[in-house]
């Protein structure tokens, strides 16, 4: 499992902070919590707050890393969710640049098999400047050479 390594540079911490440092929700901490699986926390005398100590957060992390929690009991902790590439794609090809989606269109529609990246590529080649003020008939006749030459 890959669990961050996390340092314990403070003498004592709430229950938020000890959440954060294991990479869980509060909510499933005092589950956990409720369970026995992690160590009860201490209490400050004057305002009745929940606390881990130096001990504790290495005994709540080593539990976190280990999967063998204070009572014993064994638990298995699903990793993190990583990014998908998916969205990321989803979100640049709503925010594509309309003009370019209409020449690819108007590309393929002509014969000429391309994607909207190469287009966009082929754009910041022939027209480093940008399109603004060209006749969009010249710039599809420079996009179907451009293509063709390939």
């Amino acid at each position: 499992m890959s669990v961050k390594k996390v340092s314990i540079n403070k003498p004592i911490v709430s229950i938020a902070e000890i959440c954060q440092m294991v990479s869980l929700s509060r909510s499933r901490f005092y589950q956990l919590l409720d369970s026995g699986f992690f160590s009860k926390p201490k209490y400050d005398e004057r305002s009745n707050r929940p606390y881990y100590d130096a001990p504790l957060q290495k005994q709540i992390l080593e539990s976190r890393e280990t999967g063998i929690g204070a009572d014993g009991s064994y638990l298995l902790f699903y990793s993190p969710r990583k990014k998908e590439k998916t969205r990321s794609f989803l979100k640049q090809k709503n925010q594509a640049d309309p003009v370019s989606q209409e020449l690819t269109d108007i590309l393929n529609s002509m014969g000429v098999e391309t994607a909207f990246t190469e287009v966009q590529k082929a754009l910041n080649e022939l027209y480093p400047d940008g399109t603004e003020g060209i006749d969009q008939g010249l710039v599809t006749r420079e996009l179907y050479r451009h293509f063709k030459q390939k």
